[in-house]
């Protein structure tokens, strides 16, 4: 891995935050960050807020925080379109050397991200945070477990060190490439680790909530394992293959069994045999029509071309256009 030769001036480093009904973290996150990383001199940061449709005050308190602070920036989404699309958003507005994810709840500390930019020094153009320890329930360290497991066995590319989705430091030109693409099903971390380059891990531990709810729920984590599997993975078709295969093995050896049946003179019951058969084949059979019809489902909706995002306000000095807006 080489080193990236920097400029004279101090490279700037733009830290995306999600935001959706964190009112009350945001006054410790700004704290954190400003003390952790904002007053540095080596490094020119700066934070955009992507707010993402809150119920709450989110949005009055980020544009208080941009007030006081010209490198807080915020942009606010028309509503919520879920935290893979609002990231999305932000690396379409944000410009840096580097653009980095950070979790407005501090689960992820400030501070790993330095070593993030030292391996980025060193040359890499994707940088993860793998989590050695995370202070969370046991459901959940279980659940994320078995989740990236998954995903890295089936669904990212060879060679990928793919460790963790939501914290993460990428260069410029892996952040250029990510503007390119336009699936509306999408998974952010996906995205990234398709696009290749040089990548990097660094461990840490992963905090408790400093306040709020996690919005990251059981249902929305197989979603997006769910859309993971679909969009970048061929496990799906090639378990169809294998249930149609499967299936018409055991048709003929049904077949074989009931025709010896009937020629020894020891015919099977009908309704039994023929309803057991009947319910296990038609249920194949649905499963299958229903993968189907989702792939059918996403290629009408990347046909139609709908529009990622609206977005429907911005503090003063943020680029409220991107690359998805005309």
């Amino acid at each position: 891995m080489t080193t990236r030769t920097q400029p004279s001036q101090r490279p700037r480093v733009v830290i995306l935050t999600l935001v959706y009904n964190e009112e009350a973290g945001l006054p410790q996150y700004v704290e954190r960050v400003t003390a952790v990383l904002l007053d540095r001199p080596d490094y020119d940061f700066h934070v955009l807020f992507i707010e993402d449709g809150s119920a709450d005050r989110s949005w009055e308190v980020i544009c208080r925080i941009c007030e006081k602070d010209a490198r807080f920036e915020g942009l606010r989404l028309s509503r919520n379109y879920g935290s893979h699309i609002a990231l999305s958003a932000g690396f379409a507005h944000a410009r840096g050397d580097a653009i980095a994810i950070l979790a407005c709840d501090l689960q992820d500390p400030p501070e790993v991200i330095l070593q993030f930019l030292e391996k980025w020094r060193s040359g890499a153009r994707i940088v993860w945070g793998h989590r050695q320890q995370r202070e969370d329930t046991p459901w959940r360290v279980w659940a994320s477990s078995v989740f990236f497991n998954l995903i890295r066995r089936f669904a990212m590319p060879r060679g990928s060190r793919f460790s963790t989705g939501s914290f993460l430091l990428v260069d410029k030109q892996v952040a250029s490439c990510l503007r390119r693409f336009q699936e509306h099903n999408r998974t952010v971390f996906a995205l990234v680790a398709w696009t290749g380059f040089e990548q990097a891990v660094v461990e840490y531990e992963r905090k408790q909530r400093v306040a709020g709810k996690s919005g990251w729920t059981f249902s929305k984590m197989i979603k997006s394992m769910y859309d993971t599997f679909v969009g970048f993975s061929y496990l799906p078709i090639k378990l169809m293959t294998w249930l149609g295969i499967i299936a018409f093995l055991i048709s003929i050896a049904l077949s074989v069994y009931l025709l010896a049946c009937w020629w020894t003179g020891n015919p099977a019951p009908g309704w039994t045999s023929v309803m057991l058969a009947l319910g296990f084949f038609f249920g194949i059979q649905f499963f299958l029509m229903g993968v189907t019809g989702e792939y059918l489902s996403r290629i009408y909706t990347e046909s139609v071309r709908r529009p990622l995002y609206f977005v429907s306000d911005a503090t003063q000095g943020t680029d409220s256009k991107g690359d998805d807006d005309d």
